[in-house]
């Protein structure tokens, strides 16, 4: 089973990344490589224990890729962001609640495709920090949802 999903996931990263090359976010001629190691995390924002790296494009511009690291225990509170986003769990149990209050432990290899402008949340419940690959075609943004 371990083998199918990763297929699957290099299968679907593959495929966007080929769609970002035709759209023009990948510049490298000959193509990129950043081994594991060499992946650099920074915080999201000030004093934010999420951290992000960037794989391509500008978050804060549009289309971009990137890997989200959620510590253990952390909780995102309810939230939306201004456009989707596909993501994929690599490491960790994430748990996503959808905007119905539909709420799922995703391990390893799970997708979420998260629409714009609905308010979710999320949480890291381990046993370690979850990382999610996010591929967004808009600028990425986080907006709090306002008390009811």
């Amino acid at each position: 089973m371990t083998i199918v999903k990763n297929v699957v996931l290099g299968s679907f990263l593959a495929a966007l990344a080929g769609v970002s090359y035709v759209a023009g976010a990948v510049a490298a001629d000959t193509g990129t490589m950043i081994p594991a190691g060499e992946i650099v995390f920074e915080p999201i924002a000030p004093d934010s224990p999420v951290q992000v790296a960037k794989l391509w494009g500008d978050r804060s511009q549009g289309e971009h890729g990137m890997l989200l690291k959620i510590p253990v225990g952390f909780e995102a509170g309810l939230h939306s962001h201004t456009g989707d986003y596909h993501a994929i769990n690599l490491q960790g149990t994430w748990v996503h609640t959808l905007a119905d209050g539909q709420t799922k432990e995703l391990p390893a290899g799970s997708y979420v495709m998260q629409p714009g402008v609905q308010n979710h949340n999320d949480v890291c419940k381990g046993p370690n920090d979850c990382i999610l690959f996010i591929y967004q075609k808009v600028k990425g943004d986080f907006i709090p949802a306002k008390a009811q």
